[in-house]
């Protein structure tokens, strides 16, 4: 490992006389221009188990990127004028208090914001809101199952899956183990192309003679016998349901609570600095 580490050292240290010139600290391991890493930094570069090629990889890759972008530094402090200098150096530390101010603020946020977000502002907003939720894409609502050709007890899975009652889809799932797959959650809304990726005898060809409001359908290919029941089918442009929009509803509802916790937190701040005279604008 520690020659490694020299090897690599002493190709950098090769590429200039320069660096033979500088003043170096005792601890310095590689050296790059005015920069340097110690053998202890480069030690922290390791997980706690690694192999010899592992260490190669890691070090090595390492060094040549912190060196880059050491030397790009120093050349850039060296060629670029002072007047672009102290504008980079302006938007550095503008940088620096924004990455302070949002860690600072997400902190607060994450500790005192209530995230929960009832039903009933949800149903709220959508009434408030429902001529904005269009669909970009057709949905549905529908079950299926897929069985192996040679699978013997077809008529008597049909005849559940078709009954659609508790006590029929409890009798499939306990069958499920012998379907080759199966979804049977249709009361909730998916993408049409579920439909393709599941059902493969359904396509976007054939797709207006099968996916209808309740239609139920057993096909057969080569790979399997599918039982099929749409149940509602709504289509691009339609009004997009409570249910499927819900989520979104939720996370708009949440970013609003944001940013009016935000708002509120840095008008107290600015508030309780006035009070305490840590913030005065002097005529």
């Amino acid at each position: 490992m520690h020659k490694l580490l020299y090897y690599i050292a002493f190709l950098l240290l090769l590429s200039s006389c320069e660096y033979f010139q500088q003043a170096q600290p005792v601890d310095a391991v590689v050296i790059a221009g005015d920069a340097y890493l110690s053998q202890e930094d480069i030690e922290n570069l390791l997980p706690e188990q690694y192999t010899k090629e592992d260490s190669t990889i890691i070090v090595s890759s390492y060094i040549n990127n912190w060196a880059t972008e050491r030397l790009l530094m120093q050349n850039a402090r060296k060629n670029i004028s002072l007047s672009q200098q102290e504008q980079l150096d302006k938007l550095i530390e503008k940088y620096r208090f924004e990455l302070y101010s949002q860690a600072y603020k997400q902190e607060l946020t994450k500790q005192n914001l209530d995230t929960v977000i009832k039903l009933a502002a949800i149903e709220n907003y959508f009434k408030q809101h429902q001529k904005d939720f269009k669909l970009n894409e057709d949905l549905v609502q529908f079950r299926y199952i897929q069985l192996d050709p040679l699978y013997t007890d077809v008529d008597m899975v049909d005849k559940l899956f078709n009954k659609g009652s508790i006590d029929a889809f409890k009798k499939l799932d306990s069958l499920c183990l012998g379907f080759k797959s199966h979804f049977l959650n249709d009361s909730i809304w998916v993408q049409k192309n579920i439909v393709f990726n599941r059902v493969t005898t359904i396509t976007p060809s054939n797709e207006e003679r099968y996916i209808k409001d309740n239609k139920y359908w057993k096909l057969e290919d080569s790979v399997g016998v599918y039982l099929v029941r749409f149940n509602n089918v709504l289509r691009r442009g339609d009004n997009a349901p409570l249910s499927y929009v819900k989520p979104t509803i939720k996370q708009v509802l949440l970013n609003r609570r944001k940013l009016n916790y935000i708002k509120k937190l840095e008008k107290d701040l600015l508030d309780d600095a006035i009070k305490s005279k840590k913030f005065q604008i002097k005529s």
